[in-house]
């Protein structure tokens, strides 16, 4: 990572001599239809510069400078496969379905959504306090850093490092110590904040039966929790030693409110129950 930041740094400033050529999203559209952009050509080498909404409909490789201004979205609502080889901006929305790879840099000062993985092989900066990613899953290899909130509803992976003002939230941790993820090798600075900021919730049942209407917030939670349960059901608190702590039946559709002042900071969860069906959500007490 010695020699990608200065390289970073100086295509961001303008220190090449030799500026590639830029095209401009004329038009809501394909990414790889020409009448999209106003050179009517693919971007595939050039810079591009995306003030629609433009969409990623096939595998791809970003093998140019992407810049996504403040009104312009890159959206992908099919699963493919992205591998981003240059510098990635993102001032607006991204929100994308497949496996992502980040290869080079991508720096997000809004939004980015993902159904499904991202794979940080190189550098993720998020851009202030009001940046947020949202994943199904995350691994990072190399370097997390800046300031902003990242949330993820599955696993978590980190071998690299994370640093800066992050707030990173497992919504679905498996350890009940800091940092929370589910699998670290990898150095976490002590700047590093763990669901402190709220955004992340709430955390909902992804099964295909009778449950999966239900949810939870706030995420992470301090003295009471929400719960909507959309069938009569029974819920019961675990700790992280799997002790239950709290146990009650819902008679009544809608939201429910749980009292859990009188319970200890640290990883819980929920597990309902209706019928011969149950779900369980995992969130944590953080005051």
């Amino acid at each position: 990572m010695a020699v990608r930041p200065l390289l970073l740094a100086l295509a961001l400033s303008g220190g090449f001599v030799a500026k590639p050529q830029t095209t401009t999203s004329v038009q809501d559209g394909d990414w790889g239809d020409p009448a999209t952009w106003d050179c009517n050509c693919i971007p595939e080498v050039v810079n591009a510069v995306v003030v629609h909404q433009v969409r990623i409909a096939t595998n791809t490789f970003l093998m140019q400078r992407v810049h996504v201004m403040p009104v312009g979205s890159l959206v992908m609502d099919e699963f493919f496969s992205v591998a981003i080889m240059d510098t990635v901006i993102n001032d607006g929305l991204m929100d994308l379905k497949g496996d992502i790879d980040v290869d080079w840099a991508l720096l997000n000062n809004s939004t980015i959504h993902i159904e499904g993985v991202i794979h940080n092989d190189a550098l993720l900066v998020m851009g202030g306090p009001d940046a947020l990613l949202t994943t199904d899953n995350i691994g990072n290899y190399d370097t997390i850093e800046g300031e902003g909130r990242i949330c993820v509803a599955g696993f978590t992976e980190n071998t690299g490092t994370i640093q800066g003002l992050i707030d990173f939230c497992d919504l679905t941790p498996t350890v009940s110590s800091p940092p929370y993820i589910d699998d670290n090798t990898g150095v976490v600075a002590g700047s590093v904040t763990f669901c402190a900021a709220v955004g992340c919730g709430p955390s909902a049942i992804d099964t295909p039966n009778a449950l999966s209407g239900v949810r939870i917030w706030p995420v992470p939670a301090q003295d009471h929790l929400e719960l909507e349960v959309p069938v009569e059901s029974s819920i019961e608190l675990l700790d992280a030693s799997g002790r239950i702590v709290l146990a009650r039946s819902i008679q009544n559709r809608g939201p429910v409110t749980l009292g859990i002042a009188h319970l200890p900071v640290g990883l819980y969860a929920a597990v309902i129950r209706a019928g011969e069906e149950h779900g369980i959500l995992r969130f944590m007490i953080a005051r």
